[in-house]
């Protein structure tokens, strides 16, 4: 009997999504899958999100950036917070990275101020915003793919770890000012997530 490996495994994946999105849109060719190539800043095998009090006692003790009336619940119920991948179509300033650093709770983690600095230099105000920056928890990204204007995300599951990378977008992308949609799987194919906004996506993927 024939065994497949993770690579066998991922091409049939990629190649199961191209004949599902041609057979979604008759009317349309299907578009070959691109592979975009990507750039990892920054990686932590052993990163782990504080616990829920520690967090807590420490946006409390930044209450200037909530609002004084916040509870715990929802401050443990920030997106920012629960999520597995975010993703940043835009830069988010030196004040929303302030923001991203304490309420995703990377705020103990060294060297993640470069990450932010070098989405800035591509997508400062005034550029036109030509990368995406992608940080993943306990999740690391294995592949991205290009196909029928649907950015394919390919990650593989892990006990702890932190992932900050940037990739340039499409031609098709920075051509047009419409959103393009991000879909995560698995290295089987298993859709764990999606997001279809311009700027900002939140995933909380499927266990």
């Amino acid at each position: 009997m024939k065994l497949f490996n993770s690579q066998n495994l991922l091409s049939a994946s990629l190649l199961g999504l191209s004949t599902l999105f041609a057979g979604s849109f008759p009317l349309v060719k299907a578009q070959s899958v691109k592979n975009v190539p990507f750039e990892v800043c920054f990686n932590s095998d052993t990163f782990v999100r504080p616990s829920a009090r520690e967090r807590i006692n420490l946006i409390r003790r930044n209450s200037h950036r909530i609002g004084t009336n916040t509870t715990d619940a929802e401050i443990l119920n920030d997106g920012r917070w629960k999520s597995d991948i975010l993703t940043f179509s835009e830069y988010y300033g030196a004040s929303g990275g302030g923001d991203l650093i304490l309420f995703s709770g990377v705020w103990s983690v060294d060297g993640i101020y470069k990450c932010s600095d070098k989405f800035a230099e591509t997508n400062s105000i005034g550029r036109p915003n030509p990368q995406t920056q992608v940080r993943l928890f306990k999740y690391k990204l294995k592949q991205i793919k290009w196909t029928n204007n649907k950015y394919i995300f390919v990650v593989e599951p892990r006990s702890k770890g932190l992932q900050i990378l940037h990739y340039r977008k499409t031609q098709q992308h920075l051509a047009s000012k419409k959103p393009f949609p991000i879909v995560v799987i698995d290295i089987k194919g298993n859709t764990l997530g999606k997001c279809g906004t311009v700027y900002y996506c939140e995933f909380q993927l499927k266990k």
